[in-house]
């Protein structure tokens, strides 16, 4: 009896033993996993102890968010609720009728690329060099191989155009036509009007033959879109701008009145004039899926 309970203890200790081991080489091998909660929201974020330490630069806090110096509190504050914390912004708006109202608000100050948009910087280019007199309806441009983008059979080859011709089509998205201007023009004539406009974070840096004509940022496209309005550096010609901006936007979906609007994937821009109220709203987001409760929350603050 007594050599019975001395073995039955010994096959217990030894399964004790091996119980111990197992689990301490689990705790060894475990990973651990740590919940980080955002100060302010009630989103949360599960990190592996296996994963990289993550870019703090690259993650959005309401900390990062800043607006510009004079920027109305008011709407400042409606930009921010609207775009909310889990995107990467910029945001400018600016009232047209009453100029000490303005708010830029954004996350992000770096340039973004874009098409689209230089096709109405180089508009603006093209009808500042007809307003000093550098070109006219006797100047031609010849078509180089350089220039040829697509298939399109409006423009060829070895043929000379006038401006007016070719900006009718770069306006119908002709690329070669736009390449064209582009060369005759230059592309730092091109910064420097658009920079005579406040727009100091604009660049050309290759051709409509590119999926990336430049950079630029909301704030720029703001500005230029307000010195256009005043008709500043274009004069008379800022109309023929404004009439060019077609298409539709998120921004502008829930607005009334006279509106020009521009797109360019993440970028969009609208001016708007209704019942007295002029204003203009540009925005650059990674996701554009609040831009219409932006342009509503712009909206209500400066109507």
């Amino acid at each position: 009896m007594r050599n019975n309970i001395v073995v039955g203890a010994l096959i217990a200790s030894l399964l004790a033993f091996v119980v111990y081991t197992s689990t301490n080489k689990d705790a060894e091998t475990r990973q651990v996993t740590v919940v980080q909660v955002k100060k302010q929201g009630t989103v949360k974020k599960q990190v592996s102890s296996s994963d990289k330490e993550p870019n703090v630069n690259s993650i959005e806090y309401d900390n990062q968010v800043k607006s510009s110096k004079g920027s109305n509190k008011k709407l400042a504050k409606a930009i921010k609720k609207a775009m909310g914390q889990d995107v990467s912004y910029q945001v400018a708006a600016y009232d047209l009728t009453k100029t000490s109202r303005f708010a830029v608000v954004r996350n992000t100050t770096s340039s973004q690329n874009s098409d689209k948009i230089f096709y109405l910087y180089l508009l603006i280019a093209l009808y500042a060099q007809e307003k000093a007199g550098k070109i006219g309806s006797s100047t031609t441009i010849k078509i180089t191989s350089a220039d040829k983008s697509g298939s399109s059979s409006a423009i060829a080859v070895g043929i000379s155009y006038g401006p007016s011709y070719l900006r009718e089509q770069m306006l119908k998205g002709n690329k070669t036509a736009a390449n064209a201007l582009l060369r005759t023009i230059g592309a730092k004539q091109v910064d420097a009007v658009v920079k005579k406009m406040g727009a100091s974070q604009t660049k050309v840096t290759g051709t409509f033959s590119k999926s990336v004509v430049g950079k630029t940022t909301a704030q720029d496209l703001a500005k230029v879109m307000v010195a256009l309005y005043q008709g500043k550096v274009v004069g008379s010609y800022n109309q023929q701008v404004l009439t060019a901006m077609t298409g539709t936007t998120k921004l502008a979906s829930k607005a009334k009145g006279t509106i020009y609007q521009y797109a360019d994937g993440n970028l969009e821009e609208a001016l708007i004039s209704n019942s007295g109220h002029t204003y203009v709203v540009s925005a650059w987001s990674s996701k554009t899926d609040d831009f219409a409760s932006l342009g509503q929350a712009v909206k209500q603050v400066l109507e």
